[in-house]
């Protein structure tokens, strides 16, 4: 489960790299406009100055501390995403499992009934995985729990099994 800071940070990010997308886009249009309305090219004469004398546009945005934020919210967005990734039992068990497993219902193994896990553990974890993983009786594939993958229901089954 995501931590109340880590969905904080993870939105705050979101929003400055929304902005850059933004200000940047403005900076785009603004350079655009000047690139249209630029003269296309330069009128000499003989003996007198050139006019409508073509200059290069300018960025209106510094490339290096612009370079240094965009490096440091990468980094930023590196770090929550690896905690958002961080694979929380106990919270998905409470989520997807608790209904049934915390309550016995439909024959559901309670959480800390030893004798009714280890009757089940006797079949060994492969079968108590192919059970989990595509339903058995009343249970529903995964326990409902579809974006966990195959080691994340172990370690929930291995959980469960502690209690």
């Amino acid at each position: 489960m995501q931590s109340e800071a880590a969905k904080t940070r993870l939105f705050l990010l979101a929003l400055i790299n929304l902005s850059f997308m933004i200000l940047g886009s403005n900076a785009a249009a603004q350079q655009s406009v000047e690139d249209n309305v630029r003269p296309a090219g330069q009128v000499c004469l003989a003996g007198q100055a050139c006019v409508g004398s073509i200059s290069p546009v300018k960025s209106t945005r510094a490339a290096a501390p612009v370079a240094a934020v965009v490096e440091a919210v990468v980094e930023e967005v590196a770090e929550v995403a690896a905690e958002v990734a961080a694979f929380d039992v106990e919270s998905t068990y409470q989520m997807s499992c608790f209904a049934c497993h915390g309550t016995g219902a439909a024959g559901a193994p309670i959480l800390g009934d030893a004798e009714a896990w280890a009757s089940r553990m006797e079949k060994g974890m492969d079968a108590i995985m192919l059970n989990v993983v595509n339903g058995v009786n009343a249970m529903p594939p995964k326990g409902l729990c579809f974006t966990c993958t195959d080691d994340d229901l172990a370690a929930i089954v291995a959980y469960m099994f502690s209690q």
